[in-house]
């Protein structure tokens, strides 16, 4: 079976907010489930305080440039090996859905490089006590064609290296988590 590599080259500016447009769009009007999950749950992903926030990808910020109504984006605290900062974008709550930053179209999952350098999609464990597709996952599947549109957006964006490591530092994240529960609720 083939795999989807990730893998890729800098890009600039311009090609950075075509390539999130590109994957917005995949992602635009598709939910995890066939239904609006945020039914399930009271929309609890889009609650929070001030200091809660979703991590944008690398150059995401460029796409809230014109518009930054409701939001403002700071510095996360992780780095790339470029000197890169991640960003973190915090609402009040209530977004325009055609704006939502790629992190809140695909939640509760998250990309990840497996052992053999393939693009996968898995549950992100950051929001195992969050959000109902994990923690009661006996109950509900993910869409197909949600996975599927996630491998169309994020071919897209395997093309930039920095989304690349990115990718790569949330895939480290996510076993360290899965880890500490293992060792938890042994």
């Amino acid at each position: 079976m083939a795999c989807r590599k990730a893998g890729g080259h800098a890009l600039r500016i311009g090609m950075k907010s075509t390539l999130y447009k590109k994957a917005w769009k995949y992602l635009e009007n598709i939910t995890p489930l066939e239904y609006d999950c945020g039914a399930l749950c009271g929309s609890a992903c889009c609650k929070g305080s001030d200091q809660d926030g979703m991590l944008l990808f690398p150059g995401e910020e460029i796409m809230y440039i014109e518009d930054r109504n409701g939001i403002s984006i700071v510095d996360s605290h992780i780095g790339l090996s470029d000197g890169t900062r991640i960003k973190l974008l915090v609402c009040q709550g209530c977004c325009d859905r055609k704006k939502r930053p790629l992190s809140c179209r695909i939640f509760p999952i998250i990309p990840q490089i497996d052992e053999h350098g393939c693009l996968t999609f898995t549950p992100d464990l950051r929001a195992a006590a969050l959000c109902p597709l994990l923690y009661r996952a006996d109950l509900y599947t993910i869409s197909p064609a949600f996975i599927d549109a996630l491998y169309s957006a994020f071919e897209t964006l395997a093309e930039d290296e920095r989304v690349t490591e990115f990718i790569g530092i949330l895939t480290r994240q996510n076993r360290e988590i899965a880890a500490d529960l293992k060792r938890f609720y042994r």
